[in-house]
C-alpha cells in the first residue's frame, strides 16, 4: 500500500505538541523522507516509523524547522547500527556547510556504520523509483532575505524548493515553504493532492486557486497551534469556496494514495 505519513506539521514557532515539518512517502516497501523538520527522530519513533528503512531523504529548504532533525536522526541510525548507504538530497548550497556541522557536532563520517552522502537536487526528475517520479522546482520563500544578502556579502544562494511526486496515476504536489500562495499557480495543473505550507499563505487565495484548478484533496501542513487548534474558520472558507476535500495535517496522519 502507498501511503504518506506526517511525522512533523508545526510552523517555524514550535509547537507544544507537534514535531516541525517533515512527512514519509511509503511505497514499493520502502521510506523516502521529505523534509527532517527539529523533532523528527521523536516523532518517528512515536508513529513507529522503521527509520532505517528510510532510502532517501529529500530536503526542500534551510530553515531550522525543516532541517536541523537530520543530524540526531544520523545520529539515532548510527546508534542503532544501520548498515545500508543513505543519500540525502539538499539545495547545493548546503553541501559543505552540512558535512562541517556534523563534524562540529562530533558525528564524523570515517565512524559511521554506513555511508551516508549529502547531494546536490538536480535537475527533472530529481529522482525516480520503481512506482513514482520525483519533480523539484524552485520558489520564492528565501527571496526576501535578498537585499540584506547582497549587502553583507553573505554566500546564501536563496535556493528554496517544492516537489511534485508521480505515483499511481496521481500527481501530488509538496509546496515546501513558499513567499505566498503565487509560488504555487504553474504547477497546480491536474494536481489531485496539494500537501502546502499553511503559515505562509492568505487562505482564501488558496482554496480560490485550488477549486478553480480542480485540485481533489487540499491538505494543510505547518499551521501554528492557535489555528491547528481552532480551524473551525478555515473549513469555513474552504467549504464557501468549493473545495472538495480540505485535512488538517497533524503528526501521525496517514494519506493512502
Amino acid at each position: 500500500m502507498k501511503k504518506i505519513i506526517f511525522i512533523g506539521t508545526s510552523s517555524g514557532f514550535p509547537s507544544r505538541y507537534r514535531a516541525s515539518s517533515s512527512f514519509i512517502l511509503s511505497a514499493d516497501d520502502k521510506l523516502y523522507q521529505f523534509d527532517a523538520g527539529e523533532g523528527f527522530s521523536g516523532s518517528a519513533l512515536r508513529n513507529r516509523i522503521k527509520y532505517n528503512n528510510i532510502e532517501k531523504i529529500f530536503i526542500s529548504h534551510l530553515h531550522p524547522d525543516h532541517i536541523t532533525g537530520i543530524f540526531l536522526e544520523l545520529q539515532m541510525m548510527y546508534l542503532d547500527g544501520r548498515k545500508k548507504p543513505l543519500d540525502i538530497y539538499v539545495p547545493r548550497e548546503a553541501l559543505d556547510g552540512l558535512q562541517k556541522a556534523m563534524d562540529l557536532f562530533y558525528l564524523f563520517k570515517e565512524k559511521f556504520p554506513f555511508c551516508y552522502r549529502f547531494k546536490p537536487l538536480k535537475p527533472n526528475p530529481a529522482f525516480r523509483a520503481q512506482s513514482f517520479s520525483l519533480y523539484v522546482y524552485p520558489n520564492l520563500h528565501l527571496e526576501d532575505n535578498g537585499i540584506f544578502i547582497r549587502k553583507k556579502r553573505k554566500p546564501n544562494k536563496m535556493q528554496s524548493y517544492g516537489y511534485m511526486i508521480n505515483i499511481n496515476g496521481k500527481r501530488i504536489l509538496y509546496s515546501g515553504d513558499v513567499s505566498n500562495e503565487n509560488d504555487l499557480i504553474d504547477h497546480l495543473g491536474n494536481v489531485h493532492t496539494l500537501i502546502v505550507d499553511g503559515f505562509h499563505i492568505d487562505f482564501q487565495s488558496l482554496v480560490e486557486m485550488t477549486t478553480a484548478r480542480k485540485v481533489k484533496r487540499l491538505v494543510l501542513t505547518h499551521l501554528e497551534d492557535k489555528l491547528f487548534d481552532n480551524p473551525r474558520k478555515l473549513f469555513k472558507i474552504a467549504e464557501k469556496a468549493g473545495v472538495r476535500k480540505l485535512i488538517i495535517a497533524y503528526d501521525g496522519l496517514i494519506l493512502r494514495i
